[in-house]
């Protein structure tokens, strides 16, 4: 068990002020309890390309959130020359914003790189044996579909990325997401102190456009009437022994994705914003898109040639001859094709042994992802995103 220490007399955790608590982890674990309670009950979008706004409850160690949307889109008119772009059903969010104690966007990801990012550290999951179609093809894994999923459904018609819409109706749609404040559920490190009035928890959900969600025929009509929902994991403060125990709260968490332009043929470097001392990164990721309606480029061996991580002059710690050995890699790791339809591509130091994986930001100056390119992409870029965990302030 970790040995308790007193923090002083009216601390800061985190860069709040708290009452007087002991960081004992051990402790805590054994005598604090899981809370599950909505912090915003469903309540209809602001409506497509605006932003939603949630004031999160002050209320214990806050570990995970879970967002649902769920509603209709209902199309009119004549259907024909209307499709759904790649940005549907994940990116109906463009970003998912966690901003905590004055720390903004302790999470900027889009939609479907946090559904990635699901996959990849809950090892009981699995999109295996899942029907979904992806473009035109039928697929039954790398989807990164759950069964409770409803990408759009009328009758027998379904709302499918890069994929062109049968016939006008009213298409259900449901998709839940989960965001991990937390960077691991067992220690709760990275979790945020919640058990203050001085807290300031928000999360913010930027809605895509329509025009990047999908495109009209020319006599065709949208009605877009959904909701969504905020519910929130928190694990109670116990008092033991006369005063409240927390765990280890020193370090927050964080998830920051960055687009990337000007890609070519051969190898592209873009670094790394962000980085130095007093950062460790946990996993690393990116797809690409091309052209004019940008589509995720599977990751293979027709699209890529080198792709790996890289910092200082000429320091290469891991790389891949070709697209298709990390994406293989990949599989291996997270049990879930990333790379076949959606193009991710992601090294994970975190998942099997993260004292030993994790990147010290600090003793990698200039650290930059390497995206090799068979040929140049059509108007392309990169969806990179890094994950990361850095000092929380602390202090009397």
């Amino acid at each position: 068990m970790v040995a308790a220490t007193l923090t002083p007399s009216a601390p800061l955790i985190q860069g709040v002020s708290s009452p007087e608590v002991i960081v004992d982890p051990g402790a805590f674990y054994a005598a604090t309890r899981r809370l599950r309670f909505p912090m915003r009950s469903l309540t209809a979008i602001a409506g497509l390309g605006s932003t939603d706004s949630t004031q999160l409850r002050q209320t214990g160690i806050v570990g995970m959130l879970e967002v649902r949307i769920k509603g209709t889109l209902t199309f009119g008119g004549t259907i024909t020359g209307t499709s759904m772009t790649h940005e549907w059903p994940f990116n109906l969010v463009r970003a998912f914003r966690l901003s905590a104690n004055g720390q903004s966007n302790l999470i900027s990801a889009r939609g479907l790189m946090v559904r990635a990012l699901e996959y990849v550290t809950n090892p009981k999951i699995d999109d295996t044996g899942i029907a979904a179609t992806f473009g035109s093809t039928a697929v039954t894994t790398g989807s990164l579909k759950m069964p409770a999923d409803d990408w759009g459904t009328s009758g027998v018609n379904s709302l499918n990325p890069g994929a062109t819409v049968a016939a006008t109706g009213a298409y259900t749609v449901d998709v839940t997401y989960f965001i991990p404040v937390f960077a691991e559920p067992v220690t709760l490190i990275g979790a945020v102190y919640a058990q203050s009035s001085a807290t300031n928890l928000s999360l913010d959900i930027d809605w895509n456009t329509q025009a990047a969600l999908l495109t009209l025929g020319g006599s065709a009509t949208l009605a877009s009437a959904l909701s969504y929902k905020v519910t929130g994991v928190a694990f109670s403060i116990p008092q033991v022994g006369g005063r409240f125990v927390v765990p280890d709260l020193s370090q927050f968490h964080q998830i920051a994705e960055f687009r990337q332009g000007g890609l070519a043929q051969g190898l592209n470097e873009p670094l790394l914003p962000g980085t130095g001392v007093g950062r460790k990164l946990l996993r690393l990721g990116f797809n690409v898109y091309s052209g004019s309606t940008p589509a995720p480029l599977a990751l293979n061996d027709t699209n890529y040639s080198t792709v790996g991580w890289a910092y200082g002059g000429n320091d290469v710690p891991e790389s891949y001859a070709a697209g298709g050995d990390l994406r293989a890699h990949n599989f291996r790791g997270s049990g879930v094709d990333l790379g076949g339809n959606w193009g991710i591509g992601m090294w994970d130091f975190a998942s099997q042994f993260a004292l030993r994986d994790v990147v010290d930001e600090g003793m990698t100056s200039d650290l930059r992802v390497q995206i090799g390119l068979v040929s140049s992409p059509t108007s392309g870029f990169a969806q990179i995103f890094q994950e990361t965990l850095f000092a929380a302030p602390v202090g009397a």
